[in-house]
Parts: structure tokens; sequence; C-alpha cells
């Protein structure tokens, strides 16, 4: 949608759509997703530690702190996924986690100090990387570099850096901006803030298996992005040559992008009885037709990560990050919206975006 032009300094990406298909398939879905229980640990460091940070900008008010809802999430998601991608040591660089947190937004001012410490990584500077071992040789930057060393086409430290940094393109939006709706929620409905603490029990004994197995924390989320999906179209696909679907139409130019109305089928009332109210036990009901679907589960009734073989490898990680964020907001306060009157988001063509300016009020629970 963007184009490599811009995001990825001209890197041609018809050059090596299937090289790289290959490439981050076996680095996110497979080694990628094997790796997370192991990982678990340190973006839980990570997370209680950069939630903390947040709170020393908040404002003090009468019952609590307030906080801006999308910088927040947006900053606390952004230190846990560096984690994932980065360890713990580069990642915490205050120039370089600030260029990660800033790239979405102003590629061309933080795309060089990234590509620069990439580059050096998984170059020269790879066997001097300064982290844990443990966790460094769990980061996609290690394993990207591990995965190719045999091969005669992934051959500069550049071209790879720059492969990673696309990664961290499409990982650095959905996750904080899907997260800024399910906290909109959440301050709206104190019963959902109890109904998961419940299900969680206590921060100290939550695990990686527990956490992705939480029934109603799925279907929160799931029910949350059913109705207010970041981008009403999904699946988007360019047509390289003319062609006309089975039905007889409609008929696609050459060149021409075709879209799923992902809003459209995840309102549609045979599968979503009454489907403009949100239920957030919708997905655990047994009269539904998508009872006990994961957030996690690619459906042409929920095309949030695209389906078939090109839907989103990355979605176990942003899942897991998403969840440990909810997680320990909800287990250590209670929320409220600051202005219940507040604008909350604001449409471009097809997208939603969240208003920067929306802020909630968190209340260090007693228990």
């Amino acid at each position: 949608m963007f184009g490599f032009k811009h995001t990825l300094n001209n890197f041609n990406h018809d050059e090596v759509v299937k090289a790289k298909s290959r490439l981050l398939g076996r680095l996110i879905q497979v080694q990628g997703t094997s790796n997370l229980p192991k990982l678990f640990p340190y973006l839980v460091k990570r997370a209680r530690k950069s939630l903390g940070e947040q709170l020393t900008l908040g404002e003090m008010c009468s019952d609590g702190i307030s906080l801006p809802i999308a910088c927040t999430v947006r900053t606390v998601t952004s230190r846990i996924m560096g984690v994932l991608f980065f360890g713990e040591t580069i990642s915490s660089d205050p120039v370089f986690a600030d260029a990660l947190l800033r790239y979405p937004k102003e590629m061309v001012s933080s795309q060089r100090i990234i590509l620069d410490r990439l580059s050096l990584i998984m170059g020269a500077g790879r066997n001097t990387w300064d982290d844990n071992p443990a966790l460094k040789e769990l980061t996609f930057a290690w394993n990207i570099s591990s995965i190719t060393s045999d091969s005669d086409y992934w051959n500069g430290p550049e071209h790879l850096a720059q492969t990673l940094l696309g990664v961290w393109f499409a990982a650095a939006h959905q996750p904080w901006m899907n997260l800024d709706f399910i906290f909109l929620q959440l301050c709206r409905n104190a019963d959902i803030q109890e109904a998961l603490r419940k299900e969680i029990g206590t921060l100290e004994g939550l695990t990686y298996e527990k956490l992705m197995n939480l029934p109603f924390l799925d279907s929160f989320i799931k029910e949350t992005v059913r109705l207010h999906p970041l981008d009403k179209l999904a699946v988007r696909r360019k047509a390289l040559k003319p062609y006309t679907f089975a039905s007889g139409s409609p008929n696609v130019p050459a060149g021409a992008t075709v879209a799923v109305s992902s809003y459209d089928m995840m309102h549609k009332s045979i599968d979503y009885p009454s489907p403009e109210e949100f239920q957030p036990r919708r997905f655990m009901d047994s009269d539904t037709s998508v009872r006990g679907t994961k957030f996690t589960e690619v459906s042409e009734k929920f095309p949030v990560w695209g389906y078939g073989s090109l839907a989103c490898p990355g979605r176990f990680h942003a899942s897991i990050v998403m969840k440990l964020v909810i997680a320990h907001f909800v287990m250590r306060y209670d929320m409220r919206l600051e202005n219940e009157e507040a604008n909350t988001s604001w449409s471009w063509e097809t997208f939603i975006m969240p208003y920067e300016s929306t802020r909630f009020v968190l209340r260090k629970r007693e228990d």
C-alpha cells in the first residue's frame, strides 16, 4: 500500500517476493512461534518496566493517574515488541527505541538510525552483540542472519536489515491501535475488567500457556476488533493480468486492486446475530457458528489477519503482546475514561484511527 520506495529505501519487492516469503515464513511462523514460550519471561519483564515508565509521565488527578490512551499503549507495545525483534540491550537504547516508536509516522528520519544499527549486529558486530545469549538467540534479528548464513541470495547485512525493518513496519501499528479500542471498551465496562481479573487470576501465576488459553479474553478481544476493525477492507490483491470472477463479474483490469469488505463480513447477521451489539462473550456462546474461535484463528468470517497462504504470519506474536499489555493493566489498575464525552476515533478513507487526545485514568488496585 505504501510502497517500498518510501518504507524500505527503494528495496525491490518484486525481485525477491518468493525468496522473502519463504524466509519470513520460516523466521516468523515456524521458528518465531516456537520461540514465544521461551521469550515470555523477557516480555513480562519489559511489560512491567515499560508500564512503570509510562506512569511517571502521567498527571495526578483526584482518583488516580491520567494518561493519553494512544501514546501509552503505543509506547508500551513498541517496547515489548522491541524485545521480540532485537533483545533487551539494543531495544533499551533510548535513541534506537525512539526511532522504532517513530518509524511508522516518520520513516525517513528514523529508518537510517534503525538500518545502521541492524546492519551492524547482522554483520561486523554480530559476534560482539552484547546481550543475554539465551535471549539473543531467540530474537528475529539474530535468527534472520542464522537462517540465511548459507544463502547466496541473502548475502549482505543491509539486505537483511531492510527485510526485518519491513516486518517491524507491519508489526508496529496494528497491535497498539487494536489495543486503543480495547482499552476504550475496558474503561466503559468495569464488569469486563472484573471478569478478566477472575479469569487471569494473578500476574505471578500467569504463564505463556495460560495467557494463550483464556477464552473470555480471546472472545472479548475478538468481539472488540469485530466491531471496530482498523480497516474496513482486507485481503487486498493486485491483478497482474485481467481477471473475471467465476460468477461472471466483476471484471478486474490488470493493475487494479481487489479487496474483501471485512466490515460487512463481520456484521453478517447469519454469523453474528445482532451484529451491531457488543457481546464480549459472543465467541463463547454455544448458539453461535463462531463459538470457540481464538483471536489468532484465520477465517473467512473474521478476515482481520488476511486469508489463505498470505495470512499474517506474526499474528501469534501480536496476540501475545496485546494480551500481556491487557493483563498488566487490568490486574494492577481500575480504569475509566477521563472524559466520557471525548472523541475517540476518526476516519481516513477505509481506516479508523484513534484520537491521540483521549485519556484514561488509572487507579491502583489494593488487592
